[in-house]
């Protein structure tokens, strides 16, 4: 088999080994799915995306996705890292304003919008990059990538049933910090049922230490598959909440940065009337130096809110040759 490349492309972030990283090979045609696990187990990141033509007429490729021990049917930040590694490639036209290219997955045909300034405004760096990333359009023009929006449905929502003490006592904060926002606990579907925590303020979810394995637990009596703890008190005033995100019921302890939780949050902060915007950054993860900044957009011409796109930038770690040779891999 010949010589692969793989990245590491962090999502969500323009700082190399922040925001959420995904391993992405741009030209997996011709990989079985076990080559394509064996390669995810080498990576050993939450996915790894493998980027082949598409089977339809109407997509522009077509993307598998990998966690170290089995096939998952999507994954938004790995979408977000794949379609950025395919811009790197030039792979995706570029052009002023929107351009749409849509994916196929396990679960149906997704459309991500990419929005690129071919001008490059003269204040661009002035925010360490959050304004966009510099990108070519061809190999003599650059223009600024702005972000990568993949459109995103909600599927529903319910009380949770969970006890407010309970979870409290699990993520080991006082259940005043619960009740004092005013907020329910509620369970949002994106495919994933996904627990909505309201927390009063920011330093407790940082400082926060909860017992995974009670979480867990109680995560599968009440079928819940992940656990989105958030605050409206944030770190950067640009930003409308501040969250760290759970799934032992799933055997991931922390995730770094959450696309679908994030779009979710989105449709819960306007249902309760926190925000009236539909435009709105989320921040996300452990350390304060290098939090995750994730876009979400959502669609207020309806009543429902189940039309959301979520998204943001992203940057390439590094990049590694790959060999597959015995059935063993070798990534140097």
């Amino acid at each position: 088999m010949p010589q692969l490349m793989i990245k590491q492309v962090d999502a969500f972030t323009t700082k190399p080994f922040c925001g959420n990283p995904a391993g992405v090979i741009t030209e997996a045609d011709g990989l079985t799915v076990e080559e394509m696990q064996k390669v995810a187990a080498s990576m050993n990141l939450s996915e790894t995306a493998f980027v082949t033509m598409p089977e339809s007429l109407d997509t522009s490729f077509r993307i598998r996705y990998f966690t170290p021990s089995e096939e998952v049917d999507l994954s938004g930040h790995a979408t977000i890292a794949s379609c950025y590694a395919l811009l790197e490639d030039e792979r995706i036209p570029l052009k002023q304003g929107m351009s749409t290219i849509v994916i196929e997955t396990n679960i149906g045909h997704v459309q991500v919008d990419i929005h690129f300034n071919a001008n490059i405004p003269q204040s661009f760096g002035e925010s360490d990059g959050e304004s966009g990333v510099l990108l070519k359009i061809d190999r003599s023009n650059v223009g600024v990538l702005e972000k990568i929006l993949m459109h995103q449905s909600i599927m529903g929502h319910r009380p949770s049933g969970v006890p407010t003490g309970t979870i409290a006592g699990i993520l080991g904060i006082n259940e005043s910090e619960i009740l004092g926002t005013g907020l329910p606990l509620e369970v949002i579907s994106t495919g994933l049922d996904q627990l909505m925590v309201p927390i009063e303020h920011k330093e407790t979810i940082l400082n926060m230490h909860p017992d995974l394995i009670k979480l867990g637990l109680l995560n599968k009596k009440f079928g819940i598959h992940t656990n989105h703890i958030f605050s409206l008190d944030t770190f950067d005033e640009d930003c409308v909440s501040y969250a760290r995100h759970y799934a032992p019921a799933l055997g991931m302890w922390e995730d770094p940065a959450t696309g679908t939780a994030s779009a979710g949050l989105g449709t819960y902060l306007l249902r309760h009337g926190v925000i009236t915007y539909g435009s709105m950054i989320m921040q996300q993860g452990k350390e304060t130096s290098n939090l995750a900044r994730i876009m979400v957009e959502v669609d207020l011409s309806g009543e429902d809110l189940n039309r959301v796109q979520i998204g943001g930038l992203a940057t390439t770690s590094f990049t590694r040759t790959l060999n597959i040779e015995s059935n063993e891999v070798v990534i140097n």
